[in-house]
């Protein structure tokens, strides 16, 4: 009998089309040997090129999904998506909290769909650093992360040092340097350069960067090789075929 597998959690938003949100981190969850628990944040109208709407689930609908799997299993990862405020966010996390304080929290800032749906307005957000305060790793891309630094009103990342809390700044959207991913912590930064030449974009693509990444801080993997081995997950994932719907393997 095999031994049982550590248990994670993803917190995020129902995509039909299963390219990113929930079901995009279970199937990650699933290739990399851990099981994975999946709570909707919210539903969504979307395909893999076509955002149409979004239904937020409220912070008490997402805490009573929460309360009888973390009554039952002990968490020791998860990963959260996008949620309906920062408000929301800040209780969810000190919820998790309560159940258990050693739990390292990976916060994917969905502030954005890729087919260009806004979730969130700038000025909504508020207890940004206590957010940043409480988690083990914040993954924005280059436009999340300077939407966010606007929101602080100072940089996440300082000095080549992580001010808050470690900071993976993904590769995909940046003009200086195309994927090549950078890790802050505060101890300095690890670059993380591409491993293949060329990709074909994705659907969900930074779902599954963070899940792989929530997937093997379970399994006791170190935070920097996590960051390495889940970005070469991801490449596998976005040439796995041409189409925006990638398939998982690991």
């Amino acid at each position: 009998m095999q031994p049982l597998r550590p248990y994670v959690l993803t917190i995020a938003g129902f995509d039909p089309s299963g390219g990113a949100g929930v079901l995009a981190d279970c199937k990650t969850f699933e290739q990399h040997g851990v099981y994975g628990f999946g709570v909707c944040t919210a539903w969504t109208v979307q395909t893999d090129d076509r955002f149409l709407n979004i239904h937020w689930l409220s912070e008490e609908q997402i805490i009573e999904q929460l309360e009888p799997l973390l009554g039952k299993f002990v968490v020791s990862t998860c990963k959260i998506g996008v949620i309906n405020s920062p408000q929301t966010l800040l209780r969810v996390i000190r919820f998790l909290k309560e159940y258990n304080p050693a739990i390292r929290i990976v916060w994917d800032p969905v502030l954005k769909a890729s087919a260009g749906f806004e979730f969130h307005e700038v000025n909504t957000f508020h207890n940004l650093e206590e957010i940043l305060t409480e988690i083990a790793l914040l993954t924005p891309n280059y436009h999340e992360l300077q939407q966010l630094q606007l929101i602080t009103g100072e940089d996440l990342v300082k000095d080549d040092f992580a001010v808050f809390c470690p900071v993976l700044l993904k590769g995909g959207h940046r003009p200086d340097a195309p994927g090549t991913d950078t890790l802050y912590e505060p101890g300095g930064l690890t670059v993380i350069e591409a491993g293949v030449d060329k990709v074909f974009q994705k659907h969900g693509s930074g779902c599954v960067l963070a899940a792989a990444i929530t997937a093997r801080l379970a399994a006791g993997v170190p935070l920097k090789k996590a960051c390495r081995l889940a970005k070469q997950y991801v490449e596998s994932f976005l040439n796995s075929n041409q189409s925006l719907l990638g398939y998982h393997s690991l």
